[in-house]
């Protein structure tokens, strides 16, 4: 038997029990009560450079000692340097370099304006990319807690050999620069004291970040459509698996998409009941439930997912009457009239504690509108590119062309082709489904870009091929 997880001084006395709230860059979820209603929270480009360093296990690190009087001028803080100030370190040299190798001088400013005056320096290798990480720009914090979700997902995933990039003279010279300023980092998880909440979608994120990584070039093109993607299958997917928590480690539950190039109807039951209408309901358990799984859990010991959690006290059935004196004093703190089992059964307990969670944002409560703006920010920073309203339908989750071809080819790895029903199949993996009538239009999407070989009439028999 394994030691117990719950905390053990769980608040018994009402005035013990203290705000809600989810703690620190941890926490399974980027989002946080003091974020709602800003738009464009997460700075995208310092995103990236995070999932780059976590990949790679690389770091931007110049010894100071290493400095030049010119390069030491560059620095505001003689302590600490900035990305930006690594940036205009990096450069000072590439300009020495080209300076030393090329005959005409006036030659510099053309090659920085071609790499150094927009974003062609970060079209090399995703190397470059370290550069954009954590720039001094908006959401310096929510951006960090989003990185912190995907290094979660990518756990002990690291790029064993460097992919293969076919570079010119010029580059090559920058990239060995780059180099000099790179060094490794062995360990990237400190910040994630967490066990991962979605084992499944860990694994195939790393799988296809994999699949891009032999690709440089191509994932330079995709590796923020890519993130984007992953950040809504992943906001999706924890949602509509939160409440499932007595059923173990979460499986891809069905969430049906469409085409956005094709018609929604009120008539298309799986759309409707099993699309946006389900994960927006189930958006609204995501702070109760993870600030709530927080509160039981020490801080001190590794975070376990809530599934994880309830597997655990159910091997100490000792664990209800702690859990039955918090609920009872969370209820008196909170003056809800929810009614308690108070059961001996420590999953009735814990389910006693998470319908309290859940009670104190219900419509009538003070806390309501907290958790409605929460609801809202997540839609927007996390899944604002795959919601659509469709008239009367009301919102539908979609899929552009791009995203579309981008989990294809994702989907397909490094097989050359694969059945349509495993495509699908492949897809529902992710938490992406369709319907029989996107599924025909899915068909008909891929004839007209030349990626599909049918055999027959019969699903069976159409094979799809990548587009890279």
């Amino acid at each position: 038997m394994s030691e117990l997880i719950l905390k053990g001084d769980l608040p018994s006395q009402a005035s013990d029990i203290k705000n809600n709230e989810i703690r620190g860059t941890n926490g399974y979820f980027p989002i946080r009560a003091g974020d709602r209603n800003k738009k464009g929270m997460f700075d995208w480009g310092s995103v990236i450079g995070h999932v780059v360093k976590t990949s790679y296990r690389k770091i931007l690190k110049i010894d100071k000692k290493e400095l030049s009087e010119d390069e030491k001028a560059l620095i505001e803080d003689q302590k600490k340097i900035s990305p930006e100030e690594y940036l205009e370190i990096f450069k000072h040299r590439c300009k020495a370099i080209f300076l030393n190798k090329l005959d005409e001088e006036d030659f510099w400013p053309v090659l920085e304006d071609m790499y150094f005056k927009g974003e062609e320096l970060y079209k090399i290798s995703p190397q470059f990319l370290l550069f954009k990480l954590n720039k001094k720009n908006k959401g310096t914090a929510a951006s960090e807690r989003l990185s912190n979700v995907y290094t979660s997902l990518l756990a002990d995933f690291i790029f064993e050999q460097r992919p293969k990039s076919t570079l010119n003279f010029l580059e090559q010279q920058l990239f060995q620069q780059l180099e000099q300023v790179m060094k490794s980092e062995k360990d990237t998880q400190n910040a994630i004291n967490e066990a991962p909440y979605l084992p499944f979608m860990s694994r195939l994120f790393q799988q296809d970040l994999q699949f891009l990584g032999q690709r440089p070039k191509y994932m330079l093109s995709v590796l923020p459509e890519y993130l984007k993607l992953y950040g809504h299958l992943y906001a999706s997917q924890f949602a509509l698996n939160l409440r499932g928590w007595r059923a173990g480690e979460p499986t891809s539950k069905p969430n049906y998409f469409i085409l956005d190039s094709e018609r929604a109807s009120d008539e298309r039951t799986l759309v409707k009941n099993n699309g946006y209408k389900q994960i927006h309901s189930a958006f609204y358990s995501v702070f109760p439930y993870v600030s709530m799984n927080e509160t039981l859990q020490s801080k001190e010991n590794k975070q376990q997912p809530l599934w994880a959690l309830a597997k655990n006290i159910a091997e100490y059935p000792g664990s209800a009457t702690l859990l039955n004196n918090f609920a009872e004093a969370f209820k008196d703190r909170r003056d809800l009239d929810t009614i308690l089992a108070s059961s001996n059964d420590p999953l009735i307990a814990l389910d006693d504690v998470l319908k309290l969670a859940s009670a104190q944002f219900k419509r009538g409560e003070t806390r309501h509108e907290i958790n409605n703006d929460y609801v809202k920010t997540i839609q927007s920073e996390l899944c604002g590119d795959f919601i659509q309203r469709r008239g009367r339908a009301g919102n539908v989750l979609v899929l552009n062309q791009d995203y579309l071809l981008l989990l294809t080819n994702l989907s397909i790895g490094e097989q050359p082709n694969l059945r349509f029903h495993e495509l699908i199949k492949a897809f529902e993996s992710r938490g992406v489904y369709f319907d029989k009538q996107s599924q025909q239009l899915l068909i008909e999407f891929y004839e007209r870009i030349g990626n599909v070989e049918r055999m027959s009439d019969s699903g069976d028999a159409v094979y799809v091929s990548k587009t890279v």
